[in-house]
């Protein structure tokens, strides 16, 4: 009898991965002198990502073989001795080659456990032919930009002439380390981006404030401030239209918001947030807020950071006149009817007042403000009561206050002062004894708090 063993069909056997090995040029890099190189890897740790970051390196590895060559007749040549500007500006150049670069191929790929790697080349004919030709399709772009900026000078829309040459020049960043030239009878003139350059600076230095008749007042610490208006034109005497500018304020002690816009009569409003003690003549500065202008625009908002390298603008200057708050203090008291002759209460009110923010003066017309104060003197209620016991008449002082204001003549805040009494032997002497009762001071002090908070916030 013959027995036989079989396996079991659930039985598995086990296999051992063979493990991929490294293609070379993953440790060497190839050199091709007809190809530039782009190679690079991502840990697959990060996900689904990881395939898209290996290339964006491989592409950035590709676009750093290509060498930047500066021409002496670009852009960049005038401002190489600025080491920290070439850097920025060569890392700008890399990341927009990494953007645009074309016509590349895959070569090969490699992964193990941990990483992804990619293995990219381009031509390097097929690339200087592509990037002449772009060169030369971006070169159109911007002179057509160019010329429709003259046509929107001539039809006096300052700000949409100067943003469509921002735009060129924003189109022309890739190759400011080459040779750029215009077609001058195409361009009114224009040979090349130093002209555009140029021709964009003496647009921004065209723009001045209108000088001012009057130099606007402020006052401290107010609850809020009509904006301050100022007139802007261009050399022509056009008005500024629809501009956008920065406001900063030269003195730390006034604070103003920092952007505003002209509006279409060129009038700009600087909008005062907080304004303490100077009383002096302030300025404030001016410069044009071209990011705002360019707007979501990215050529042109990319543009822009290296524009600044190029040109050279003043600050406009405006001025305002930081006075006190001048206040008059009028005063009558009163003792049944008739002047007492003292001035007691307008002294109290005129300490009260006193500080760096305000100026005390004599005559009403020369006011900012008003302070009324009218008292006088009665026969309390109880004074019979008090006669008949104690020989002691009472008097009550009542006193009205009132704050106007003088540009307007209105009453700005009404208050009484009552529960002010004094006592004597007769109703004369009483009432000039209420005048220096103690109460008196803090009856007054809490009404002066509340008319005071009409005039001054801190």
């Amino acid at each position: 009898m013959v027995i036989t063993a079989c396996r079991s069909k659930k039985e598995t056997i086990t296999q051992i991965p063979v493990e991929v090995k490294a293609p070379i040029w993953v440790t060497n890099r190839p050199n091709n002198g007809f190809k530039y190189v782009g190679i690079g890897f991502s840990d697959k740790s990060r996900g689904d990502s990881y395939l898209i970051e290996a290339k964006k390196n491989a592409l950035y590895d590709l676009s750093s073989e290509i060498k930047v060559d500066i021409s002496s007749n670009s852009v960049l040549y005038t401002v190489q001795n600025n080491n920290n500007f070439n850097e920025n500006f060569n890392s700008l150049i890399k990341l927009s080659n990494s953007d645009n670069i074309e016509g590349y191929t895959l070569v090969d790929s490699y992964e193990n456990e941990k990483q992804y790697w990619v293995y990219y080349q381009l031509d390097k004919q097929e690339y200087a032919n592509q990037k002449a030709r772009k060169k030369q399709q971006i070169i159109t772009k911007a002179s057509n930009l160019i010329v429709a900026s003259f046509i929107d000078e001539k039809n006096k829309d300052f700000s949409s002439s100067l943003k469509k040459r921002i735009q060129a020049f924003g189109l022309l960043t890739p190759y400011l380390t080459e040779e750029i030239n215009f077609e001058p009878e195409q361009t009114q003139g224009l040979k090349n981006v130093f002209d555009l350059t140029n021709l964009i600076q003496q647009q921004l230095q065209s723009i001045h404030a209108v000088p001012q008749k009057t130099i606007q007042v402020l006052k401290p610490y107010q609850a809020s401030y009509s904006p301050l208006i100022y007139n802007f034109e261009i050399n022509n005497k056009t008005p500024l239209q629809n501009f956008p500018l920065i406001v900063s304020s030269e003195d730390d002690k006034i604070t103003v918001s920092e952007r505003t816009t002209t509006n279409a009569n060129g009038e700009l409003q600087v909008k005062v947030n907080s304004v303490e003690p100077l009383n002096q003549y302030v300025s404030f500065s001016l410069n044009p807020d071209i990011n705002t202008l360019m707007g979501t625009d990215s050529v042109g908002r990319a543009g822009v950071i290296l524009l600044k390298q190029f040109i050279q603008t003043s600050a406009l200057k405006v001025q305002a006149n930081v006075t006190n708050i001048t206040i008059h203090v009028s005063s009558i008291e009163k003792n049944f009817g008739k002047n007492t002759g003292m001035n007691t209460l307008a002294t109290f009110i005129q300490q009260k007042f006193n500080g760096a923010e305000v100026q005390l003066v004599d005559k009403p017309e020369e006011a900012d403000y008003i302070i009324e104060s009218i008292a006088d003197t009665q026969e309390d209620i109880s004074s019979d009561i008090l006669n008949t016991n104690y020989s002691i008449k009472l008097a009550a002082l009542l006193i009205n206050l009132q704050l106007k204001s003088k540009a307007s003549s209105t009453v700005i805040y009404k208050a009484q002062v009552n529960d002010v009494y004094g006592y004597a032997n007769n109703l004369e002497k009483a009432g000039l004894n209420a005048y220096s009762s103690p109460k008196l001071n803090s009856k007054l002090a809490e009404a002066l708090f509340f008319l005071k908070r009409k005039i001054l916030v801190y």
